[in-house]
């Protein structure tokens, strides 16, 4: 299980090639994407038991307060991300047996790249000149885009949603 939230994490890495700042306004108005975005959940309303298992791992760390995923978009067109590495964090059985005690890692690791919006099309180019569009889904203070660009192999039918603030 912890190999499978490293990869999550790191694959989300490696497709978003960007970091995060602490700036986080939002200049842009109530569907503008400016802002810092931090990943809350996913929908798995169609997905199987493994991705579920992993959303409520990835609960029980929001509900601790971990800042799994942030992403800052800022009026500049760039992009900073910053995901908690989990290749180096324990695991452990809680002593009164309900389960394992995870650990929110303390290293961040930040990237950064540029983006830009077309519609309901997001465009992010990594510091390499790779660029990867999506298809995302904006209301307010809500975004929403297809699990799939974490983990292409094992978010088939999950949602990522990310919430500004």
């Amino acid at each position: 299980m912890k190999t499978r939230v490293a990869l999550l994490f790191l694959s989300a890495t490696l497709l978003f090639a960007c970091s995060s700042d602490d700036e986080g306004e939002n200049k842009g108005g109530d569907n503008s994407l400016i802002g810092t975005w931090s990943f809350t959940e996913l929908n798995v309303d169609d997905a199987d038991g493994e991705i579920k298992l992993a959303n409520e791992v990835i609960q029980v760390l929001i509900s601790q307060g971990c800042d799994i995923f942030t992403l800052e978009f800022k009026s500049d067109q760039t992009l900073e991300a910053a995901f908690k590495d989990f290749t180096e964090t324990g695991t452990d059985v809680n002593s009164e047996g309900t389960g394992l005690l995870i650990e929110c890692p303390e290293n961040a690791e930040i990237t950064s790249s540029t983006w830009s919006l077309e519609g309901d099309q997001l465009t992010i180019v990594d510091g390499n000149g790779m660029s990867d569009t999506v298809t995302i889904q904006l209301n307010g203070d809500t975004l929403t885009v297809s699990a799939e660009i974490i983990d292409e192999d094992n978010l088939e039918g999950a949602e990522a949603v990310f919430k500004r603030g």
